[in-house]
C-alpha cells in the first residue's frame, strides 16, 4: 500500500506542478497584452497628435522648391510630396545621407526629341 501512496502523492504533486506553471504562463500572456493595448493606445495618441501638428514648410520654401524643379526639368515635373532628407530625431547617418545624395545625382535626366 505504500507504493500506491507515493504513486498518488507523486502523481499530485505533478499534476499540481503543471497547472501552478500554467497559471504562471497565462499571466504572464495576460501582462503582455494588457501593456500592448497600452502601447496600442499611446501609439494612438501619438499619430493624433502628429496630425494636429502645423507643417513645418512655410509657402516661400514650397514655390523656391517647385521653381527649382520646373527648371530642372523645364516645366515637365509633378511634385508629390516635399519631406526632409533627415528626420528631427537624428535617424539618418551621414552615410545614408552620402548614399542617396550620390544615387539621385547619378540618374540622367533627358530631353525628350520630336520626331
Amino acid at each position: 500500500m505504500e507504493t500506491f501512496s507515493d504513486a498518488l502523492l507523486l502523481s499530485a504533486v505533478g499534476l499540481s506542478v503543471v497547472f501552478f506553471v500554467l497559471a504562471v504562463i497565462a499571466l504572464v500572456i495576460a501582462f503582455i497584452g494588457r501593456l500592448d493595448a497600452r502601447w496600442g493606445e499611446a501609439e494612438i495618441a501619438h499619430k493624433a497628435a502628429a496630425v494636429d501638428k502645423t507643417p513645418t514648410l512655410d509657402h516661400t520654401t514650397v514655390v523656391l522648391i517647385s521653381a527649382a524643379v520646373a527648371t530642372l526639368l523645364q516645366g515637365r515635373g509633378r511634385i508629390r510630396r516635399i519631406r526632409p532628407l533627415k528626420p528631427q530625431d537624428g535617424g539618418a547617418s551621414p552615410w545614408s545621407q552620402q548614399a542617396r545624395a550620390h544615387l539621385q545625382g547619378s540618374h540622367i535626366i533627358r530631353p525628350k526629341r520630336d520626331k
